[in-house]
């Protein structure tokens, strides 16, 4: 992979360098960093053979980024040219630093509020926040709202044509838009729960959202298959955000699970308020 980056950046007049363990420096015309192990998961999700091609897009369209923050710096004091750019999506509970504005929506999940850049985005923080006119109560409706007036969600369902998913409702998959993973924030308007409104649900990188409806105790196998999809997907895929398992449910997510991987061992660890919940449930026809 290094040799790759290595062979990409000299074709286009850059040198590479490691300012830091598991951060890449390429200098050039537009010098800029990335981290090694983002480049890792993207080249991950591609075949091999790819891998050239997959390069040479990710340091493309960097170079461009580095381009317009140097050429066209935003201009973060004029909150009328941000309004339109305000967006918010969920992210793992590191996401964003230190006075960026965010709030918890569950165990392992936050929702930051950012700038939209087209090749990039930038955190909004509380210094931006303070001189703008508007509250970070309406700053985060004024986000979700732009999210809602993007792109809308794709969604595919259908059985896992696997042992563990046998007899289980079909798995809806949501993908699409940029700022997917906002959209678990308002999961009940899509058809995707129960018939009492409830979903189970993981969002193991910010391109996918996996959600079961919540119908009867067979929530648990259910609970088992999403585990793993997250483990690994949070293992590999790009972005990650969690490898938990949540559950959707009078309008809000909750943690349903904590998910830990151990090499080839996925360990599942309910939470008390979600055993609980399954007492509420009823037991799959043919085993009441």
């Amino acid at each position: 992979m290094v040799d790759l980056l290595v062979s990409v950046a000299r074709e286009r007049g850059y040198v590479c360098g490691c300012p830091a363990p598991g951060v890449v420096e390429l200098v050039g015309p537009y010098s800029f960093r990335r981290e090694v192990d983002a480049i890792r998961r993207e080249l991950a999700s591609h075949p091999r053979e790819q891998w050239p091609r997959v390069m040479g897009d990710l340091f493309d369209t960097s170079v461009i980024t580095a381009m317009m923050d140097a050429e066209n710096p935003l201009n973060c004091g004029d909150f009328g040219a941000m309004r339109g750019l305000i967006r918010t999506r969920l992210d793992g509970a590191a996401g964003g630093e230190l006075g960026t504005v965010r709030r918890i929506m569950a165990p392992g999940l936050v929702q930051r509020v950012l700038i939209d850049r087209v090749h990039t985005v930038e955190s909004v923080t509380y210094d931006m926040l303070r001189d703008w006119p508007i509250g970070e109560y309406e700053l985060f409706a004024l986000s979700e709202y732009n999210v809602r007036a993007d792109d809308g969600v794709d969604i595919v369902s259908e059985c896992m044509d696997v042992p563990m998913g046998e007899g289980l409702p079909p798995l809806s998959l949501l993908s699409g838009p940029e700022y997917l993973t906002a959209h678990a924030l308002w999961l009940g308007e899509y058809p995707v729960t129960g018939p009492s409104g409830d979903a189970v649900v993981i969002l193991p990188s910010k391109e996918w959202v996996y959600a079961y409806p919540v119908i009867d105790l067979d929530v648990i196998r259910e609970v088992n298959l999403l585990a793993r999809i997250a483990a690994n997907g949070y293992l590999e895929r790009p972005w990650p955000i969690s490898p938990h398992v949540y559950l959707w449910r009078q309008g809000r997510l909750k943690l349903a699970a904590t998910v830990a991987q151990d090499d080839d061992t996925v360990r599942i660890t309910p939470t008390e308020d979600f055993l609980a919940y399954l007492n509420t449930l009823s037991a799959p026809p043919g085993r009441r």
